[in-house]
């Protein structure tokens, strides 16, 4: 193969596992594995589409209060950990975290890729600030972030690199990031891979352990990642942005 990790930068990878029509590859290196051929960015656009915001909508509604509740936990801890209070949501979905942002005394905005979820968003969130697009062309101002929350979304994205490039660019220094996503391990229980859950694809096309996500986060300058307990349902962790070098 001659895909190269977009963690390690390795060219040594290998076929993984077949889920037909996808194929998925895995660095032989620090074990991180993509859909591979990886789409390019235009081909992933299906998450802007509109039947895809209603389902997420659909979801959603069933279970408001409870996401309410864990938006408000996780912004506790989040605010904890900030220097000031400007706090972004990345992959704001239908506002949740931004209102339970803005309940707490926080700046919050939300960038969302599905322009559905952005209306539901504004809608039902009337105070909170909301920005359509794909988070790596958001046009935000840099440095100024001091809380930074991506929850089950950097799965989804093309590029890592780019993306987590995007979310330093937009924080301020010794800001706090809260990330989650699913765990390779999640999805691999058992000696059998005609047995193994399906990834997901197109819709997922990364999937990280939690040393690799480690040493993705520590490749874009974050220091202290602590991994929080998540009961075996994937990787939650907190971490800090770096005094840039003079």
């Amino acid at each position: 193969m001659t895909e190269v990790c977009q963690v390690c930068e390795s060219p040594r990878a290998s076929p993984f596992v077949e889920q037909p029509p996808y194929r998925w590859a895995r660095c032989d290196d620090c074990g991180f594995a993509w859909l591979s051929p990886m789409p390019g960015m235009d081909e992933a656009a299906g998450v802007r589409d509109a039947a895809a915001g209603r389902g997420y909508i659909d979801g959603y509604m069933g279970k408001l209060d409870s996401k309410m509740r864990r938006s408000r936990r996780r912004v506790r801890t989040l605010k904890r950990l900030m220097p000031g209070p400007r706090l972004l949501d990345v992959g704001s979905n239908i506002g949740c975290l931004v209102a339970a942002g803005a309940e707490q005394g926080l700046d919050a905005t939300g960038v969302e890729i599905n322009p559905v979820l952005v209306r539901e968003a504004r809608n039902r969130y009337p105070a909170g600030l909301f920005m359509a697009g794909a988070f790596e062309e958001a046009d935000l101002p840099a440095g100024t972030f001091h809380g930074v929350y991506c929850s089950e979304v950097i799965e989804h994205v093309v590029d890592a690199n780019l993306f987590l490039e995007a979310i330093v660019r937009a924080m301020a220094s010794r800001a706090a990031l809260y990330l989650t996503t699913p765990a390779l391990r999640e999805y691999t229980k058992g000696g059998d891979p005609a047995r193994w859950r399906d990834f997901g694809a197109p819709d997922h096309k990364l999937y990280f352990s939690p040393g690799n996500i480690r040493r993705m986060l520590a490749k874009h300058g974050f220091q202290a990642i602590r991994l929080r307990f998540n009961f075996g349902r994937g990787i939650k962790l907190l971490a800090r942005r770096a005094r840039p070098r003079r």
